[in-house]
């Protein structure tokens, strides 16, 4: 399992793997080995497995070409061939002979080897002609044994029927050959033409499997380009949609800014004239009732929006039933208007008011500090007016 150094003539460190004891111990490294291999083979993309089983492939191919070029035989002693000439009636009346004849030989998935050239010459000992039923191989196979038969046994080709079978005659002044001719040492033994056999089926079917693997890459390639294409301008296209989004957005939340800054003024208004109209409510509730409570001056003061919308009041003109409230002693009304409140407001002070308007000494402290706020908003009120 594990490994050892050792050192060459030149002192080099070599790295030479542990000998292994027992066939346990073969089968336990051959499955790490595979466990291995299988993992590294999992870890790969879709490119990579395919490039893995194209390298696999064109070494497989590599290995079956060399192991048919060693097994197939020496042409050394390479025979000569001189068919003899047929006029057209021999061979008509040949060919018509052997297509009704009943011998045969079989050539079945090893090819031509020694046995085959064997039975060709057995059965031309008794008949003029005979047929070669060729299974598992192609057209153009077929017409290559065919010709590698006539060299061989020194017959003469008639016909080729269905792509399967060869028709052959002995020739004319046929003499059986000796067991050399009969059986030639340049063709393979049975166990080795089955050999070749395996080798060609498998060179076969790895020269299927390259072009398979080659288109799949190209496929792979094609559809990797066309993606990424698409990748590019999908993101392009969220680029322009987003950057035309922000471009719109701009405008609609300018809109929006100016839309709420409307309606916050708008609303800001509206409030403050409501407050200032529940503020005004609560005072004449406190001042025309002379049995005030505090609870109640609360709820007057404290109002909701829902109670002032649903209860229809008359307005009235700012200010004005306030200061009517409060009398003055000139009987004329006075030319500068800050004056007069100012007037009111020592009266208040020095008690001198009627006792019928307002009793200032029987309110409370909220109710005075917002009294005290009101007439100071009226002083502010006419100031603004007299600038204007």
């Amino acid at each position: 399992m594990g490994t050892e150094l050792l050192s060459d003539v030149n002192g080099a460190p070599k790295l030479q793997r542990k000998k292994l004891k027992g066939k346990r111990a073969v089968v336990k490294w051959l499955k790490l080995f595979r466990w291995k291999k299988k993992k590294e083979y999992e870890r790969m993309t879709l490119e990579e497995k395919i490039l893995f089983k194209l390298r696999k492939a064109h070494k497989k191919e590599e290995r079956l070409v060399e192991a048919i070029q060693k097994i197939e035989p020496k042409d050394s002693s390479v025979t000569t061939h001189d068919p003899e000439v047929l006029t057209p009636e021999e061979h008509f009346y040949l060919l018509k002979l052997g297509q009704k004849c009943k011998n045969y030989v079989p050539v079945g998935r090893r090819g031509i080897f020694q046995g085959v050239i064997l039975n060709m010459h057995l059965h031309w000992k008794k008949h003029q002609t005979l047929k070669v039923i060729v299974k598992t191989f192609t057209a153009e196979e077929v017409r290559e044994i065919a010709a590698e038969l006539a060299r061989l046994s020194g017959g003469i080709v008639l016909d080729i029927d269905e792509d399967n079978t060869i028709i052959m005659y002995r020739g004319k002044n046929y003499s059986q050959p000796p067991t050399e001719i009969m059986s030639p040492k340049v063709t393979l033994t049975r166990k080795k033409a089955l050999d070749k056999s395996k080798y060609r089926d498998a060179l076969h079917a790895v020269r299927r499997y390259i072009p398979k693997l080659e288109q799949e890459l190209e496929d792979l390639h094609t559809e990797m380009k066309s993606d990424s294409d698409y990748n590019l301008k999908s993101i392009n296209r969220e680029e322009n949609s987003v950057a035309d989004n922000i471009r719109r957005g701009d405008g609609l939340w300018i809109d929006n800014l100016e839309r709420s800054g409307e309606t916050n003024t708008k609303t800001s208004e509206l409030d403050g004239s409501e407050l200032e109209r529940n503020m005004f409510n609560g005072n004449e509730s406190s001042m025309d009732s002379e049995t005030f409570s505090e609870p109640e001056s609360l709820s007057d003061i404290f109002e909701t929006d829902s109670e002032v919308g649903i209860e229809e009041k008359d307005e009235s003109p700012l200010y004005l039933n306030e200061i009517e409230r409060f009398p003055s002693k000139v009987v004329q009304e006075p030319e500068d208007f800050q004056e007069h409140l100012r007037q009111i407001s020592a009266a208040s002070k020095r008690g001198e008011l009627d006792e019928k308007d307002l009793n200032v000494a029987e309110l409370d402290d909220i109710d005075k500090i917002f009294l005290r706020a009101d007439i100071n908003r009226k002083a502010a009120a006419v100031e603004l007016v007299m600038k204007d």
